[in-house]
């Protein structure tokens, strides 16, 4: 069996069966022989995954996995394994993935520039096991959470644009719209789209005179936050530090 795939069935096997309720630990404990040996190889098997097959040259890389995997799961210990069981179970035999999800979450993880990032991630994927949102949701807006810098999404889920009249920045007659610079550096991001400007087209008054004999006028370039961004607000607000 190749490497990927024994992290990919051991992974599998812990989303699916393992009891994640003491599943935050330090790397100090999972490093420790006897902890290894009595039971986080046993209970959390992709842990002992990621150090059995990395023992020879344990490097930076693979310990900063490691912690994206144990920050992953802890944020998982909520949701029942018969839960997990279920909703994993209905995607891998859908036939409509060809990617199973433990291995497709090895992807999405090894690619999170750090622990935080991965932690969002087990917050989507939390979302998905609790039918929150679908695993296509899931999967896009993981790919949104990849593509945004971590400041900028913080940004986005602690601006406070949600209140009681619905999704609004501020009230004003534009409700829900930013403009390009209030959106900031997340304005082409999937987490907007933007709003077709109003276009007015009028005759010049001293056509004759003019270089032009109409007169072109359009309100400023806008955005409005996404579904899909709303459903990653939904999701992150209040959790992110």
């Amino acid at each position: 069996m190749s490497e990927l795939n024994k992290l990919s069935h051991s992974f599998s096997q812990t989303l699916k069966d393992s009891d994640l309720q003491n599943a935050t630990i330090g790397l100090a404990e999972v490093f420790a022989d006897s902890l290894i040996e009595d039971g986080i190889a046993k209970d959390i098997p992709i842990i002992g995954t990621v150090i059995g097959l990395g023992k020879a040259s344990m490097g930076i890389k693979e310990i900063l996995f490691l912690k994206k995997i144990i920050y992953f799961i802890s944020e998982l210990k909520n949701i029942s394994a018969t839960k997990r069981h279920k909703m994993i179970d209905r995607i891998d035999n859908s036939g409509k993935f060809r990617t199973k999800v433990g291995e497709k979450l090895l992807y999405i993880i090894d690619k999170c520039e750090d622990y935080e990032k991965s932690q969002i991630i087990a917050l989507l994927f939390s979302a998905f096991l609790s039918e929150r949102m679908s695993y296509d949701e899931f999967l896009r807006a993981s790919y949104i959470v990849d593509q945004v810098i971590l400041e900028d999404l913080k940004w986005f889920v602690e601006s406070g644009w949600k209140n009681e009249n619905g999704w609004k920045y501020r009230i004003e007659d534009r409700d829900d719209y930013l403009t390009l610079d209030e959106a900031g550096n997340i304005a082409t991001s999937e987490l907007f789209e933007l709003v077709s400007p109003d276009v007015m087209v009028r005759d010049q008054d001293d056509w004759k005179r003019a270089s032009e004999p109409y007169i072109v006028e359009g309100s400023e370039l806008t955005v409005r936050i996404s579904d899909i961004g709303k459903k990653i607000k939904d999701i992150l607000e209040h959790r992110l530090n």
